[in-house]
């Protein structure tokens, strides 16, 4: 029996699944392995590499499935470890032929790392970013979070992005005792990186009905981080002024912020900061979600297709003194900037209707796409109860 919650209503019913229509996702996953080549302390899937690939027509019928529920949205290929799955460059070849552009493999970087021609043979089937793992710059947040040290993985696979001249986000699992001191090195790291690195999503690690066992030597107490606490944190360490985050664009207000960072006269700017609300209200129009999906798809696309509008100018008019020199196309296509999301999930326990409703995160599956949040709190272990083993 399918577990529910009360009154959800609006982007998704009372199981989690998006409706359609205006209210759909901005972004979405497609699972397609539980094969994993690592042990993750911390892993919502529980990943083993016991675990079996998802067949091809299944995945495809997941990837038809999207389109009907929410057109070409981003799409985010994930696992388990994706590299794994034998198919995946025939599941790529899939979903860009069906007319999804922005294709983003989530990987720890074991593979691409070892062998950057695969990731060059990926790229040449349609994959146009990698969503990489990267909790931190220490050995011993390594050790607590993924039960290795993954420094040299992630150096070479950032090394084996770069040679396939796409782009990689940052994906860190902030937990909290164990690397929640290293977001500000961790941002350097991204600005040293900086035209490779589009983006960092510092996420909340939370526990869903997963695996979430740091074992005895780790301190790490309390519950996931809330979306104010992850700003001020990156914030602080970072020394970005206060109020350049911006969490009322992207779904709830309580689950994701974002703050376009541009790097000026070698100090960081949160270019939100400097934009007032009304006039960001009025460049974003009532269809905010395609104007952010078509800022995914690249600064090259966005400014061919934005720059020659009368809003877009008067925003850069406002932020002129940001940028310290006169406003014009060189200005925008020169300037070094990097994106930084903040993302807090829910547990079981703090599961609200109301968050969910306005979630823009999903998972495919062949008979719709399920809020992230739902989905792995009500469905991905619906017949264990796991807080009575």
């Amino acid at each position: 029996m399918t577990t529910r919650i009360p009154s959800i209503a609006a982007s998704t019913d009372e199981t989690g699944l998006f409706t359609g229509g205006h209210h759909r996702p901005m972004m979405a996953m497609v699972e397609i392995t539980n094969r994993c080549n690592m042990r993750c302390p911390i892993c919502f899937t529980d990943a083993s590499a016991q675990a079996e690939d998802i067949g091809v027509d299944e995945i495809k019928a997941r990837l038809d499935k999207m389109l009907e529920v929410a057109g070409p949205i981003p799409l985010q290929i994930s696992g388990g470890e994706p590299t794994l799955h034998p198919q995946l460059p025939e599941i790529i070849t899939y979903a860009r032929h069906r007319g999804f552009k922005n294709i983003e493999l989530i990987s720890n970087g074991i593979a691409i790392g070892r062998n950057p021609e695969y990731l060059c043979s990926l790229v040449a089937q349609g994959l146009t970013a990698v969503y990489l793992q990267f909790d931190g710059l220490s050995r011993q947040t390594h050790q607590a979070i993924r039960g290795r040290d993954m420094r040299e993985v992630r150096r070479n696979s950032i090394a084996a992005i770069r040679s396939a001249k796409i782009c990689c986000t940052l994906a860190v699992a902030v937990t909290r005792g164990v690397n929640d001191h290293e977001l500000g090195e961790i941002i350097t790291f991204g600005i040293q990186n900086i035209d490779t690195i589009r983006a960092i999503n510092f996420q909340s690690a939370t526990r869903f009905s997963g695996r979430f066992d740091l074992g005895p030597d780790v301190v790490s107490d309390g519950p996931g981080f809330t979306l104010s606490e992850l700003t001020a944190l990156i914030e602080q360490q970072s020394g970005l002024e206060s109020g350049g985050f911006v969490s009322d664009i992207l779904g709830h207000p309580q689950c994701n912020a974002m703050s376009l960072v541009y790097l000026v006269d070698n100090r960081l700017e949160p270019l939100f900061r400097h934009i007032p609300k009304k006039s960001r209200e009025a460049f974003l129009g009532k269809d905010q979600q395609q104007i952010l999906l078509d800022l995914f798809r690249g600064k090259e696309y966005f400014c061919r297709k934005y720059l020659f509008k009368p809003a877009s100018w008067k925003l850069l008019i406002e932020t002129a003194d940001t940028f310290g020199r006169k406003i014009g196309f060189d200005t925008l296509f020169k300037a070094q900037h990097i994106l930084l999301f903040a993302k807090s999930f829910m547990d079981r326990d703090s599961l609200d209707a109301k968050r969910l409703s306005q979630c823009c995160y999903g998972i495919a599956q062949t008979n719709g796409i399920y809020s992230f949040c739902a989905y792995n709190n009500l469905h991905r272990f619906k017949n264990i109860d796991w807080r009575n083993p």
